[in-house]
């Protein structure tokens, strides 16, 4: 039974396509206000609230828009239902922005191609889209209220950009090399992930760990929650309906698009990630890797192995 069109846990879908999305920079302005308004003392936006107002689109429009889409919409729902600004002010702030950025464009020298090598134009876009418009003029009057800064906005984009996998695995290297590290890390993992000098932005993070007898893969069938300040940002196929629907219906069949077969006595474990609630995945230590040093081990560790969709390298991979 399912609550609504957009929880698509166990829903038929098609297989899982492994696509590359590179962010646009409106993309990244939106995840950073998001993350600005949400991390603060006295949230302006919570998740859960961004969560709702995502679910209660119409289904239509919920199809219709992108992941980052419906995540810049239900932002602006969110700011006018609580008088944050009214909607005359965001409009007559994007005709504003729309007409900058028209100018800008127009006024390129014809070295430029009108993309994003040009420090004015923030997009990879030759025209500024409906949402590059949206993300500007929102950002803009969060500056013009004081409840953020460009200085804020600058820095979140930043930490998200130097966000990645790294931060796992170095997590993950640092475990199978210290028993003690590593018991404390799956007991409370964004306590443990502070030793290394890693501030998780996430309420929880919870760490599953793969053994001989159990291998556990992380999904979030309602949206796209996952460990972004220790992961970065989430591949397109995570956020994807296949992936969605069918991690939780039939993973060993999910993991075999992936290259991962799991032995028929291994139990696979799914875990559905929370607004509150996030999971990554410690994969087994290759054999073979007694005499290697962290820094060597974390590199055998990648973003697919933190989610539960592969395994970790073997030396072999990693050389060639």
């Amino acid at each position: 039974m399912h609550d609504g069109f957009h929880d698509l846990g166990g829903r038929p879908a098609g297989p899982v396509q492994m696509e590359v999305h590179q962010m646009v920079f409106w993309e990244r302005r939106i995840e950073a206000l998001r993350d600005l308004l949400a991390k603060r003392t006295d949230p302006v936006v919570r998740t859960d609230e961004l969560r709702r107002r995502m679910e209660t689109m119409d289904e239509e429009h919920y199809n219709a828009l992108t992941f980052y889409e419906r995540k810049a919409w239900s932002l602006r729902e969110i700011l006018i239902e609580k008088n944050v600004f009214e909607d005359e002010a965001l409009e007559s702030k994007k005709k504003i922005v729309y007409q900058r950025r028209r100018s800008a464009m127009q006024n390129l020298p014809d070295k430029y191609d009108h993309r994003h090598e040009h420090a004015d134009i923030k997009d990879d876009d030759p025209t500024p889209s409906e949402c590059d418009v949206l993300a500007e003029a929102l950002q803009e009057l969060l500056i013009e209220k004081d409840i953020i800064s460009a200085a804020d906005v600058s820095a979140m984009i930043e930490r998200m950009e130097n966000a990645g996998p790294a931060n796992g695995a170095k997590v993950v290297a640092h475990a199978w090399c210290d028993p003690a590290f590593k018991e404390r890390l799956l007991r409370n993992g964004k306590q443990a992930m502070s030793e290394l000098g890693i501030d998780a932005l996430e309420t929880q993070i919870i760490v599953t760990e793969n053994t001989p007898q159990l291998h556990n893969v992380i999904v979030c069938t309602l949206c796209s929650c996952y460990p972004r300040s220790v992961l970065g940002s989430p591949p397109a196929w995570y956020v994807s309906k296949p992936y969605r629907s069918r991690a939780i219906r039939e993973p060993r069949v999910v993991l075999r698009e992936f290259g991962t077969v799991i032995p028929d006595e291994t139990e696979v474990r799914v875990h559905d990630s929370t607004a509150d609630m996030r999971y990554m995945v410690m994969p087994m230590r290759p054999e073979g890797t007694d005499h290697l040093e962290e820094r060597e081990l974390a590199k055998l560790v990648t973003r697919d192995s933190l989610i539960g969709v592969a395994q970790a390298q073997t030396m072999g991979v990693v050389s060639q």
